[in-house]
């Protein structure tokens, strides 16, 4: 029986937890490493947007200003250089001429007392109030407000009066006597358009990451899609299909094809290897037993002419042929598995009468066994052989193998019991014992080529080649076997056979 490799798992489908859900596979490391990519870019580009947006408004708010800084420095500077009662009437008559509701200036004296203009108070609510802020908000440590660091920077401070009107304050110019000069712009309309613009950018985002996110899982998959399929075909590999199995992949990307040529030379040397290995069993079956025959023949002789032989001699003989005639029989297994592998082994299916067949095996098995061994045949063999689509040599050879297999698993003395049924159109033989039985995780590669279970390996040495020889020769010959077993209660063998028609 040709054992199949395990199904690799797929890709994209790691086992379960997060940190394998989230880079187990090929395709989840890409499409992560992609959208970070994505993210820090868009992330990058937004902030630059945002931050040319600002600079762009800072400097159409610090134009207008500008202007009108060069009559108010002037007038400033006069009145420190000559602080007469002319060059104070000048330097609020500048003040009232460039102030207005939208745009206001203000002076600061040294000593701390301001200077406002009186036209603009009437119309500003609270200008004083507002003005004491900004000087607050100057002189203390900056709290950040909303988006404030990137609309205004560090040497200019967002204040509100009590109608929520935003005022963008900051000094125009300093006097040599310690005056400065300061400027509050009403800048609402534009702080509802930043934020407008940050909300829509903000959107734009979202969207563009979703729609992006998309794109990436989308091309990904495509992208890692050859490996899925060269992941697929690998795994359908078996031992009969290496010479026949080279992977083909069309439009595979190039590192993926030549992944692929690497592995159609791998599995061109792996069937090389398996033809000429199933070739040397083969042949070392085949060539070691004749002699081995040779010398069981030898040994029944001395038996049957031992009367000049003490009682020990003679178990000695009888010991040494039941081992060459294990060994002879574990070198049929082989042969028989090497021709199966090779195509080479044949079957000369006929209605054959089963019960006989069961009768024969079972003598042959009571001269080899210190145990009973029960057989229970259906009423319907009294009245004639039952038949079943079967090779009676192979057959015989099949339940030979299960009685060895009972009786090398079961405690001294307890029985073997073989059973015939007839069922709708087919036969059922089944040969049930008393054993160690069989651990449930065990079952179903119990037919498996060289398994064994861990129960089994604690009681008797052997190949683990009799139960995958029973399989193959059952299933050449169109039948099925399955098997219930039960720990320290036994296990039991059951053979469908077709019925002959």
């Amino acid at each position: 029986m040709t054992t199949q490799p395990p199904v690799p798992p797929q890709a994209g489908s790691p086992p379960g937890g997060w940190r394998p859900r989230l880079f187990g596979s090929l395709l989840s490391q890409l499409r992560l490493a992609a959208f970070a990519s994505v993210f820090l870019g868009f992330t990058a580009a937004s902030a630059f947007t945002l931050i040319i947006n600002r600079d762009c408004l800072l400097h159409h708010q610090h134009d207008g200003p500008r202007l009108a800084a060069g009559s108010l420095a002037h007038a400033l500077d006069q009145l420190v250089g000559d602080p007469s009662p002319d060059h104070s009437a000048q330097l609020r008559g500048e003040l009232e001429r460039h102030s207005r509701r939208e745009r206001f200036f203000w002076v600061r004296h040294g000593d701390g007392s301001l200077w406002l203009p009186r036209s603009v108070a009437a119309q500003v609510v609270a200008l004083s109030g507002l003005v004491g802020q900004a000087m607050a908000e100057h002189n203390s440590a900056w709290s950040v407000r909303s988006f404030t660091p990137l609309l205004i920077g560090t040497d200019r401070r967002l204040v509100k009066d009590t109608q929520g009107h935003s005022y963008l304050t900051y000094p125009l110019h300093r006097s040599p006597g310690g005056s400065e000069l300061w400027v509050a712009e009403d800048i609402s309309a534009d702080v509802a358009s930043l934020h407008s613009m940050l909300l829509g950018l903000a959107g734009v985002w979202i969207l563009s990451l979703v729609l992006t996110l998309v794109a990436i899982s989308i091309l990904t998959r495509r992208i890692i899609r050859p490996l899925q399929d060269l992941n697929r075909m690998a795994a359908g590999v078996t031992s009969e299909s290496l010479a026949s199995s080279h992977l083909k992949l069309d439009r595979a990307p190039l590192e993926v094809a030549e992944l692929a040529g690497s592995f159609n030379g791998l599995l061109d040397r792996l069937a090389l290897a398996w033809s000429q290995q199933r070739q040397f069993v083969g042949l070392v079956s085949h060539e070691l037993r004749n002699p081995l025959m040779i010398i069981g023949g030898y040994l029944r002789r001395l038996q049957r002419r031992g009367q000049n032989l003490d009682p020990e001699q003679m178990r000695a003989l009888a010991t040494t042929e039941a081992e060459t005639h294990r060994i002879t029989r574990m070198l049929n297994d082989l042969l028989d598995l090497s021709r199966s592998e090779s195509g080479q082994l044949q079957m000369v299916l006929s209605p054959g009468a089963v019960d006989e067949v069961l009768t024969t095996a079972c003598d042959l098995a009571r001269s080899q066994l210190s145990r009973p061994l029960l057989l229970t045949l259906p009423e319907e063999a009294a009245e004639g052989p039952i038949t079943a689509v079967a090779e009676t040599d192979r057959l015989q050879q099949v339940l030979l193998n299960l009685i060895e297999n009972a009786d090398k698993y079961s405690p001294p003395g307890r029985p073997i019991n073989i059973d015939l049924s007839q069922e709708a159109g087919s036969l059922c033989i089944s040969v049930r014992d008393q054993g160690i039985g069989i651990a449930p995780e065990d079952i179903p590669k119990v037919f498996d080529r060289f398994h064994r279970g861990r129960n089994a390996i604690e009681h008797e040495r052997g190949s683990g080649l009799g139960l995958s020889v029973v399989t193959l020769l059952v299933e050449a010959m169109g039948g099925s076997i399955d098997v219930e077993s039960e720990i320290a209660v036994g296990s039991r063998f059951h053979i469908h056979l077709p019925g002959a028609q």
